[in-house]
């Protein structure tokens, strides 16, 4: 296997171009291996491995726009370190046997210097062996289940700390006790249930809050649902004849959608509050209408109507890149752009490309003002301070702010978690 410093030494002699490259998979146009080599000593590629198709495409194709919008962005300032990044995308239709198959070819074939992407928990899983054997760097951009502890890996998405506490907190206080949890089934939606019983059990924090309203669940345990199941029905009428107080949703993808519009159709939207930490995620508020989603509660640390100079210079920059004014980039896209700045700002700190000096620049605590609020890196974890807040979907397919929070720690995998000091875990750990 070549070692990282005689692929970065390629790299330095290897041609591209500021576009997208092409290949079987590959989203963009092509870029000709004489075209590479003309531009050798002006680029350097940096991959993206995201759904343009298939069942997650939902998020897939958010995560995308953000990517592209970053990449732009960076080479409009002129690129890092006087190189134009050339971003090679590969399209993982929604397929967990792609990630680690296009993961080995952007480190092995295509010579790129970072990978950002994967959107399930079970996509990263997958990426990650091959991310620690080949000793890359990856950047998971996705609010998730919590608990990855890898020098390989930083995660600028949120964990359950900073957003099941807030929610089961607010929850608690105006709904009541009684919560019916389905989640879809697979890895993010069975360990994010772990969390959610711990959090509503102890009114709102990982241990038992003094004095606070302690939830209960009314089904025991929480209702799994594949990703590719459409009829609802019969997880419709258990939670009419549960009777909770809230109903937790942790569902994803395009095809659980089709819970919130049967849940409307059956009349018990506005019987059972629905609250969610994914709810807002793939645009879903857009999909329906809002007799289905008016009401439904969200927490997540972006929101498109959060109101500061940043996200409003944002949200500018989505809608000239797409021609849509109206264009909702939502939480996931958001957390996309934030992990290739961040990695951006490792770079220019570290004033190389190559891993171990970027990471060590990374794990000096960066931090700045984002389109989501003030974010910073918390260095032992490999994690993100980030704001919180809870919104409601209203009846203008938009999303109003209830209330918001400062910037939370990942406390759930700080307790766990330190790579400063033990910087060879390659591990996920879990509640227990």
């Amino acid at each position: 296997m070549e070692t990282q410093g005689t692929r970065r030494r390629f790299l330095q002699m290897a041609v591209t171009t500021a576009g997208m490259a092409a290949a079987s998979g590959l989203v963009g146009g092509p870029a000709g291996l004489a075209v590479r080599r003309a531009h050798a000593a002006k680029a350097v590629n940096v991959g993206s491995l995201l759904p343009k198709t298939g069942v997650i495409n939902i998020y897939g194709n958010l995560c995308i726009t953000a990517t592209e919008l970053a990449v732009a962005e960076i080479n409009a300032q002129g690129g890092l370190l006087g190189k134009q990044l050339n971003l090679i995308q590969y399209d993982t239709q929604s397929d967990i046997a792609k990630y680690p198959q296009f993961a080995r070819k952007l480190i092995l074939e295509d010579e790129v210097v970072v990978i950002h992407g994967g959107v399930t928990s079970a996509s990263r899983e997958a990426m990650r062996p091959v991310i620690n054997e080949l000793d890359a760097l990856y950047f998971y951009n996705i609010n998730y289940e919590g608990g990855v502890c890898d020098k390989d890996v930083f995660v600028v998405g949120e964990t359950p700390f900073q957003k099941m506490g807030p929610l089961a907190r607010y929850a608690l206080e105006h709904f009541g006790t009684k919560s019916y949890t389905i989640a879809a089934d697979y890895n993010f939606g069975h360990i994010s249930w772990k969390w959610w019983d711990i959090f509503w059990r102890n009114g709102g924090d990982m241990k038992p809050v003094p004095g606070g309203k302690q939830g209960e669940h009314v089904a025991g345990k929480a209702e799994f649902i594949p990703l590719d199941v459409t009829d609802f029905n019969a997880t419709i009428n258990r939670i009419q004849e549960a009777r909770p107080d809230v109903m937790m949703s942790f569902l994803v993808g395009a095809a659980h959608i089709n819970f919130y519009r049967q849940f409307a159709a059956a009349g018990l939207k506005d019987k059972f509050q629905i609250i969610s930490t994914t709810f807002g995620n793939g645009g879903e508020h857009i999909v329906l209408s809002p007799k289905e989603s008016a009401g439904l509660i969200s927490c997540h640390p972006y929101f498109d109507e959060v109101d500061n100079p940043e996200n409003r210079k944002f949200r500018q920059a989505i809608a000239k890149k797409t021609g849509d004014p109206k264009f909702y980039i939502g939480p996931l896209g958001v957390e996309s752009y934030l992990g290739w700045w961040f990695w951006a700002k490792g770079v220019q700190k570290a004033g190389s490309f190559d891993k171990k000096p970027v990471t060590e620049a990374l794990e000096s605590g960066l931090e700045w003002d984002s389109p989501a609020g003030h974010v910073s890196l918390h260095p032992a974890s490999h994690h993100v301070y980030f704001p919180a807040h809870l919104a409601k979907a209203n009846a203008t397919k938009g999303f109003d702010i209830i209330q918001s929070f400062p910037p939370i720690p990942p406390q759930d995998t700080i307790e766990v978690c330190d790579l400063i000091k033990n910087p060879r875990q390659h591990t996920q750990f879990q509640p227990q």
